[in-house]
C-alpha cells in the first residue's frame, strides 16, 4: 500500500491543506505544535474515519472533539492511495452522528461506494476490506510508538507457542460450546436466542408494512406542503418587495413635501445646486437649468448697461466725503464769524475809550448826543438786516462783514451813551489788555482762512460760495446716478422675481405630475399587498390543514420501523453468522494453534531479533514476543544470560524494543509485494547517536521497498538522513511544516 496524497479540508489546525508524499521516506521537520501529530491523525482518519473498534456504545474516539476544525469549516478529508495496482480516492465527511464516505477509482473517478456493504453502524469499511485490518490493528502495526498494542487480543486470539496453552484452549472450546447452545439450532424455538430473534424479525417486518402505508399518505401531504411552502415563500418575497417599494415612495413623498415648500422660496447659489441634484425628471432639471442661465444672463446684462460713476480728480465722487467736508466747512465758518465779532467788539471798545476821556462835560450838548445815538443805532440795525439776508442767501463773506459792522455800531452806541464815568478808568485798562487778544484772534482768523481755502480747493473751488454751488451740483449728480442705479436694481429685481415666479410655477407643475404618478403607483401597490395577504392567509390555512392530517400519522415512523426491521433482520443474520463462525472456530482452533506454533511465533521472533541486532550493533540479539500477554517483549541479556522484561530496560532500549516489535509484526502481516506504510512520530528522542545512525540506516533500507513517514522536531534525524534524501532520485522527500527553533 502506498499513500500518494492527503487533503485536509478541515481537520484541527489544518484547513484546505494538501500534502503529496514520496513512495519512500517522507521526513517532516517542524517545531512542536506545528501540526505534525495532527497531520498523522488526519491520515489515519482519512483512511478509517474516527470510529472506535470492538465497542458498541461509544462510536467515536475522544480525539473527535480535539481535532474538530479550528476555523469552523467542514470536518472533511480526501486521501489518494495505491493498492494492488489500482489507485483509489477516498472522500470522508466526519459528521459526528454518522460519518459519510465515498470511494472512487482513478483515473476515471468511477465511484465504487455501493460495491461495499454497510456494517451495523451504517458505514462502509473500505480499508478493512482492502487490507483485512481494523483501525486499531492498522495503527498497532504501522504506528511505531512507546505504547503496548491496543488490540493485541485481536491480532492472534488465544494462541501460544507452548504446550502450556492447552488448558486455555480447552477453556475456549468449552465457551464455544456454551455459546452455540445459547444460540440454538431451530428458528422456531421460543426460548433460544435464535427463536427470539426470528420472532422479532417477523414482528418488525409487519410493523414496517404498516409504517410504509402511513408514510405514503404522509409523503403526499408533505409534497403538497412543500409546494405550498414554495408558493408562500414567493408570496412573502413579493410582499417584502411591495413593502420596500412603499417605504421608498413614502421617503420620496417626504422629499417631495420639502421640495414643494422650498418652491416658494427664492433659491440661493447653494440651493440651485440642491435643486439640480434632487430633480426627479428631465423637465424639472431643464426648468432649473434654464432659470439659472436666465438669471445669470440678466445679471450680466445689467452689469453691461450700468452707467459709469462721475469722476472727481481720478476717483468717484464720494457723497460721504462731500458731506463731511461741508460740515467741517460750516464749523470753520462759524468759528471765523465768532472771531470777527470779537475783533469788532474790541475795535469798538478801542474807538470809544478816547472819546470818553476827551469829554469834559456830559450835559454840554444833549441835543447833539441824541442825534448821534439815533445815527449809531440805526446804522447797526441796517447792517444787521443786511447780514441776515446775506447769510440766508448763502453769501457767507458778505453776511459776515455786515454782521461785524452791525456789532461794531451797536457796541459803539452802547458804550457812548450808556457807559458811566466811573467805568472810564476800567475801559482804558481793558483797551491796553486786549492788544494781546487782538493778536491771537487775528492769527486764528488767518489760520481759519487757510483751512477753509484748502478745504474748498479739494473740490476745485476758490471760495466758500463757489464750493457751496459746486456742492449742489455734485449732490444733484450723485442723486441722479443713485436714482438710475436704484431704478436699474428695481428693474433687475422685478425681472428676477418674474423669472423665479415662472420657475416656481413650472416646478410646482412638475411636482404635481410627480405626485400624481406616485399616488397612482402607491394605490396599485396597496391593492397588490392586500391580494398578497389574502393569498398568504389561504396558504397558511391549507398548510395547517395538511399538518393536522399528518398529525394522525406522526406516531408512525417509517425510518424507525425500517431501522428496527433492519436491526432485527441484521440481528438474526448476525446470530446465524455467529453460530456458523463459532462452529468453524471450534474446528479451526487446533489447526490455527498448529499453524502459529509452526510458522508465526518463530518467524516473528526471528524478525524482531534481526531488528534489535541491527539497532544495537549486536549488543542484543535475541528477542521474544509473548502473545498471551499482548505480545509483551522480553530480551536476553547476553553477558549474564538473563531474561529481561521490557520495563527493566532503559528508556532508549524500551523504545528500540517497541520498534523491533512493531516491525516484526508488520513484516509478518504485510504483503511482501505491497508492504504497509510505517509511521514514526518523534520516536527517536531517547536514542543515542550511534543507535540512531544504525536505526536510520535500517529505515533507509526499508524505505527502498515501502513507504515511511518520519515526523521529528529535531534536526538530528534530518542531518543523518540527508545523504539518502539527496541521492534518492525523487524516492524520498523532505517536508517542512514550519521553521525550526
Amino acid at each position: 500500500m502506498r499513500i500518494d496524497e492527503v487533503q485536509l479540508k478541515g481537520f484541527g489546525k489544518w484547513q484546505d491543506a494538501v500534502f503529496r508524499f514520496a513512495p519512500g521516506i517522507n521526513v517532516f521537520v517542524a517545531p512542536n505544535e506545528a501540526g505534525k501529530s495532527t497531520l498523522l491523525q488526519g491520515i489515519i482518519a482519512a483512511l478509517y474515519g474516527m470510529k472506535r473498534d470492538y465497542v458498541k456504545s461509544a462510536r467515536y474516539l475522544a480525539e473527535y472533539e480535539k481535532y474538530r476544525p479550528w476555523h469552523q469549516g467542514d470536518y472533511e478529508t480526501i486521501i489518494t492511495y495505491q493498492l494492488a495496482g489500482k489507485t483509489y480516492r477516498l472522500h470522508r465527511y466526519l459528521n459526528k452522528e454518522r460519518e459519510q464516505a465515498r470511494i472512487f477509482l482513478d483515473p476515471e473517478w468511477t465511484e465504487l461506494t455501493d460495491i461495499y456493504l454497510e456494517d451495523r453502524r451504517k458505514e462502509r469499511n473500505f480499508i478493512e476490506k482492502h487490507l483485512g485490518l481494523t483501525r486499531s490493528l492498522f495503527t498497532d502495526l504501522t504506528w511505531i510508538r512507546r505504547e503496548p498494542l491496543s488490540a493485541a487480543e485481536h491480532l492472534m486470539p488465544s494462541l501460544d507457542a507452548t504446550d502450556d496453552a492447552n488448558p486455555a484452549v480447552n477453556k475456549i472450546l468449552t465457551e464455544l460450546d456454551r455459546d452455540l447452545a445459547g444460540i440454538g439450532k431451530k428458528e422456531k424455538a421460543e426460548n433460544t436466542m435464535l427463536g427470539k430473534a426470528s420472532a422479532l424479525a417477523v414482528q418488525k417486518e409487519q410493523e414496517l408494512v404498516g409504517a410504509e402505508a402511513a408514510w405514503r399518505v404522509i409523503n403526499q401531504l408533505t409534497q403538497q406542503i412543500a409546494q405550498w411552502e414554495e408558493v408562500r415563500a414567493e408570496q412573502e418575497q413579493m410582499r417584502e418587495r411591495v413593502r420596500k417599494r412603499l417605504e421608498r415612495l413614502q421617503q420620496q413623498h417626504e422629499t417631495w413635501q420639502e421640495r414643494w415648500q422650498k418652491s416658494y422660496i427664492v433659491p440661493g447659489p447653494k440651493e440651485w445646486e440642491w435643486w439640480m441634484q434632487s430633480a426627479a425628471s428631465p423637465e424639472e432639471q431643464r426648468n432649473h437649468q434654464e432659470t439659472m442661465d436666465a438669471l445669470q444672463g440678466l445679471k450680466r446684462k445689467h452689469r453691461e448697461q450700468g452707467e459709469p460713476a462721475q469722476p472727481r480728480e481720478g476717483g468717484e465722487v464720494n457723497r460721504l466725503q462731500l458731506q463731511q467736508d461741508y460740515e467741517q466747512g460750516i464749523q470753520l465758518r462759524k468759528r471765523w464769524e465768532q472771531c470777527h465779532m470779537e475783533l469788532a467788539s474790541m475795535a469798538t471798545v478801542a474807538v470809544a475809550s478816547p472819546r470818553r476821556q476827551g469829554r469834559s462835560n456830559r450835559g454840554d450838548n444833549l441835543k447833539k448826543q441824541r442825534r448821534g445815538k439815533i445815527i449809531l443805532w440805526g446804522t447797526a440795525g441796517a447792517f444787521l438786516l443786511l447780514a441776515i439776508l446775506a447769510l440766508y442767501s448763502e453769501h457767507g463773506i458778505m453776511g459776515a462783514v455786515a454782521l461785524g459792522l452791525a456789532v461794531l455800531f451797536s457796541g459803539a452806541a452802547y458804550l457812548l451813551y450808556r457807559g458811566k464815568e466811573s467805568g472810564d478808568y476800567a475801559a482804558t485798562a481793558s483797551v491796553s489788555a486786549s492788544a494781546e487778544d487782538w493778536q491771537r484772534l487775528s492769527e486764528e482768523v488767518s489760520s481759519l482762512d487757510d483751512s477753509l481755502f484748502q478745504l474748498v480747493q479739494r473740490w476745485g473751488a476758490a471760495t466758500w460760495e463757489e464750493f457751496l454751488e459746486k456742492r449742489g451740483e455734485l449732490q444733484n449728480s450723485i442723486d441722479t446716478r443713485e436714482a438710475k442705479q436704484m431704478a436699474a436694481q428695481m428693474n433687475e429685481r422685478e425681472e428676477e422675481a418674474l423669472l423665479v415666479t415662472r420657475w416656481g410655477e413650472v416646478l410646482r407643475s412638475c411636482l404635481e405630475k410627480e405626485k400624481a404618478t406616485r399616488d397612482h403607483e402607491q394605490e396599485m401597490l396597496q391593492v397588490e399587498r392586500v391580494q398578497i395577504e389574502d393569498r398568504l392567509q389561504e396558504l397558511r390555512e391549507q398548510i395547517a390543514g395538511a399538518n393536522g392530517k399528518m398529525g394522525a400519522h406522526e406516531t408512525v415512523s417509517v425510518a424507525k420501523a425500517k431501522a428496527d426491521q433492519e436491526d432485527a433482520a441484521n440481528g438474526l443474520r448476525q446470530l446465524l453468522i455467529k453460530r456458523e463462525a463459532l462452529q468453524i472456530a471450534r474446528d479451526a482452533l487446533q489447526e490455527a494453534l498448529g499453524e502459529w506454533n509452526r510458522d508465526v511465533s518463530p518467524a516473528v521472533n526471528e524478525r524482531a531479533s534481526e531488528v534489535i541486532t541491527q539497532i544495537t550493533g549486536g549488543k542484543y540479539q535475541d528477542v521474544r514476543l509473548d502473545p498471551r500477554e499482548g505480545f509483551a517483549i522480553r530480551l536476553l541479556e547476553p553477558t549474564r544470560q538473563l531474561v529481561l522484561e521490557q520495563e527493566q530496560c532503559s528508556t532508549g532500549t524500551q523504545d528500540q524494543l517497541y520498534f523491533a516489535q512493531r516491525l516484526a509484526l508488520l513484516q509478518h502481516v504485510s504483503n511482501e509485494t505491497e508492504p504497509l506504510p510505517i509511521f514514526l512520530d518523534d520516536h527517536f528522542g531517547h536514542y543515542d547517536e550511534k543507535r540512531l545512525r544504525r536505526t536510520l540506516e535500517y529505515v533507509a533500507k526499508l524505505g527502498m521497498k515501502q513507504q515511511i513517514f518520519l515526523f521529528t522536531c529535531h534536526d538530528r534525524e534530518l542531518r543523518l538522513l540527508e545523504p539518502y534524501l539527496d541521492q534518492s532520485g525523487g524516492r524520498h522527500r523532505l517536508h517542512q511544516l514550519g521553521e525550526m527553533r
